[in-house]
């Protein structure tokens, strides 16, 4: 990304790709919507907003039998989500002159600032941009969730849910995404076998169940499909250099992205 370059910062190539895997490494840990949602992109920094379906508009003429309506596209905007970290110059003198290892907690706790804001914006959406997330799109189905610490339960509790996006004209296949401790109780066997809840979940939702650390509760299942849900990606995240700043290092890690929710009835919202 040519408008913060890297090359103004006095870091080797070796610094930067410790520095890049470390922003990899802590952001994966916690996206969980990237890896239910298909992207599109990158489409550029600098692409603000994209288009939406078509919308009715109050107006309507008829003439001689002829009827003229209003349609307007709407914009849906791409917000840039960003984080901050500083290291220090004589930390970073100490791993380019003598190879020091140099501590990038600072890195992975940006990085992860970071990601988790993507995931309640892919998850929640935003209100006040009028961004719809899987879980709060208007016209999502919901099924209630019973105490998944009953063996059996969460198989009963996600086959409710594929059941109706079938009903509903979605055959499949799911992905679904839960909540730290939804996810963790399918790691239960069966009595008498080795199978667990989580092997045998995988046999109904073989679009991939993941884990969302950023959800507290509940979860999602939805149908795969660009052309029912996406993430429409900017920027990818990334860490670029600022400046010096007394004895330190300034770096921001940056990305812009939205989720768009074309068809919000392949999706059913677990927890209602």
């Amino acid at each position: 990304m040519r408008y913060l370059p890297r090359e103004d910062a006095p870091l080797s190539d070796r610094l930067w790709e410790m520095i890049d895997r470390t922003v990899i490494g802590a952001a994966t840990s916690q996206l969980a919507g990237r890896r239910v949602l298909e992207i599109s992109g990158p489409l550029g920094l600098g692409v603000r907003a994209v288009g939406k379906l078509e919308q009715p508009a109050e107006g309507e003429v008829t003439f001689h039998g002829a009827t003229a309506t209003l349609t307007s596209a709407q914009a849906l905007p791409l917000p840039m989500l960003r984080s901050e970290f500083s290291l220090s110059i004589r930390d970073v003198a100490a791993a380019e002159e003598t190879g020091n290892p140099i501590d990038l907690a600072q890195v992975a706790l940006a990085a992860i600032a970071t990601a988790r804001l993507e995931e309640a914006l892919v998850f929640h959406g935003n209100q006040a941009l009028g961004i719809d997330g899987v879980m709060t799109a208007p016209g999502a189905a919901r099924t209630p969730l019973d105490d998944w610490s009953r063996l059996g339960q969460p198989l009963a509790d996600l086959i409710a849910a594929t059941s109706s996006l079938g009903a509903a004209g979605f055959p499949g296949p799911y992905a679904a995404a839960l909540a730290p401790g939804r996810y963790d109780a399918l790691y239960r066997v069966y009595e008498g076998s080795n199978l667990t809840q989580l092997e045998h979940a995988r046999q109904i939702i073989t679009g991939g169940i993941v884990k969302a650390p950023a959800l507290a509760s509940g979860g999602v299942v939805l149908a795969v499909g660009r052309q029912f849900a996406q993430i429409l990606l900017g920027q990818d995240m990334t860490a670029q250099f600022v400046g010096p700043r007394g004895t330190d290092y300034d770096f921001v890690i940056v990305e812009s992205l939205v989720p768009r929710v074309s068809v919000p009835q392949a999706i059913c919202v677990l927890g209602a």
